[in-house]
């Protein structure tokens, strides 16, 4: 066979082998093309999709700040007593999208809300999310915050991760105070008017703040300068009549007393009172163990005293020895007017199932004093005043301090004004306040409450 012959013959095939290459690219092109097109389909769907997720989760956010409000229509305490289906949050415009939360479940002990959010986003997708609420207590961010003027002397220690005072008004400290936070001395200067300290921040002696010593006039005025003007401190209304009613129908049986202003005590269910603390109702009963009543006040002045949670329509004067080391009197004692604590007393907070009593150590709607060598750390305790307090000698604290300064006030505030005659509040000695922000209270006289997402799933 000639090479010409063969050579025509070898074409044909060439052509065929061509032919078939060209359809396999142009197939495996239309194959990439629709790939492409796939991807870009998926990718867009996943776009929307994680969009729409992105939407409830921005709900779930919206309701948390909802409930976490006071004031809100749907705050969590309401949220907690509403029925199924009643709405927490919605936005009708949000990045495109929208959604709306609403309640599905609660559960009363330990007081936890189950929510849902549902949203939409472009291209007709949609999410739901569950979650599960629960409110923690509120916790301040310094062991002593005040809202008027605070006046610190002596050698008094605020130690614990957030061992430091604040101040929305004016502060002086003298002395040799120990606070353990780098920002652990603040004031607002909130009110200009003239009071009973320097205006701003007036810095004396020899602090050491985070074992920083101002132990100069140059360090002293640049920490005043730097911590003189911070932000005021959201304060909470510390009114004992809020209380009562808690304290009313305490869920421990025979461990909660209505001390009232003619002397006689009653508990146990029937107990009703009205919006300025005072009650009446219930079981008559002898005065608790340890207590006495005097010309007004209701006293401690034993060594023993019956553990409970003790409402006072009246003032309160505890001056024995109560409680030891080994057994600590365990008892919350809210008072609508004064509470003066002095001697060696043991104390720690009654360890009621109560969530809105719970963590309370003294609740006074008036001025409180301790004094003495009173021993309260035990377990963790708020200290809430209405008005001023006053911290002396050596007692040692583990908890928190509230003073109100007599804001924010109310209607019919029967104690508007100092009752012991503390001018401003004060803490001078030795005093130990040891706070680490590992605990808060729920009480209504507390700060604003934690609400916290404790699970979550996403609806399929």
């Amino acid at each position: 066979m000639s090479l010409k012959k063969t050579l025509a013959d070898e074409s044909g095939i060439v052509l065929v082998i061509s032919l078939l290459t060209i359809a396999l690219l142009i197939a495996a092109g239309a194959a990439a093309i629709v790939s492409v097109q796939n991807d870009l389909r998926t990718s867009g769907n996943l776009n929307a999709g994680n969009r729409a997720f992105y939407v409830a989760e921005a709900g779930v956010n919206h309701a948390r700040r909802v409930l976490q409000s006071k004031d809100a229509a749907m705050s969590f305490d309401r949220a907690l007593q509403a029925s199924a289906g009643a709405i927490i949050a919605t936005n009708p415009n949000f990045n495109g999208g929208n959604y709306k939360v609403t309640r599905l479940a609660s559960a009363p002990n330990p007081g936890w809300i189950r929510v849902l959010s549902v949203a939409t986003a472009s291209k007709n997708s949609a999410s739901e999310l569950e979650a599960w609420f629960k409110k923690d207590g509120g916790r301040p961010p310094k062991a002593i915050t005040t809202s008027g003027e605070l006046r610190i002397s002596g050698s008094p220690q605020m130690i614990g991760t957030c061992g430091g005072a604040h101040s929305n008004d004016d502060m002086q400290v003298q002395g040799n105070p120990v606070v353990q936070m780098n920002d652990g001395l603040t004031s607002s200067n909130t009110n200009h008017a003239a009071g009973l300290l320097p205006e701003g921040m007036a810095v004396t002696g020899s602090p050491s703040v985070a074992e920083n010593r101002l132990d100069t006039a140059d360090k002293r005025d640049a920490y005043a300068s730097a911590y003189g003007q911070a932000p005021a401190a959201e304060m909470p209304r510390i009114n004992p009549a809020d209380y009562a009613p808690h304290v009313a129908k305490l869920e421990e049986s025979g461990k909660g007393f209505l001390l009232h202003d003619d002397g006689s005590v009653t508990t146990g269910p029937g107990i009703t009172c009205d919006a300025n603390g005072l009650c009446g109702g219930g079981e008559a009963m002898a005065a608790p163990q340890g207590w006495s009543f005097s010309e007004g006040t209701w006293q401690v002045v034993g060594a023993t005293a019956a553990d409970g949670v003790f409402y006072s329509e009246t003032k309160v004067e505890v001056s024995g020895n109560t409680g030891n080391p080994a057994a600590p009197w365990r008892a919350t004692i809210i008072a609508r007017d004064d509470i003066r604590i002095s001697g060696d007393a043991h104390i720690r907070p009654y360890p009621t199932a109560s969530l809105p009593l719970q963590n309370h150590l003294f609740v006074s709607g008036n001025d409180l004093e301790i004094s003495g060598n009173l021993t309260a750390n035990y377990a963790a305790g708020a200290i809430l005043a209405h008005q001023q307090f006053k911290i002396t000698k050596n007692p040692k604290i583990l908890g928190f301090v509230l003073a109100g300064d007599g804001q924010p006030s109310w209607a019919g505030d029967p104690f508007a004004d100092s009752g012991l005659g503390i001018p401003l509040s004060e803490i001078s000695g030795n005093p130990i306040v040891d706070y680490s922000c590992q605990f808060g209270c729920l009480g209504p006289g507390c700060p604003l409450p934690l609400i916290a997402i404790v699970g979550w799933k996403q609806n399929f």
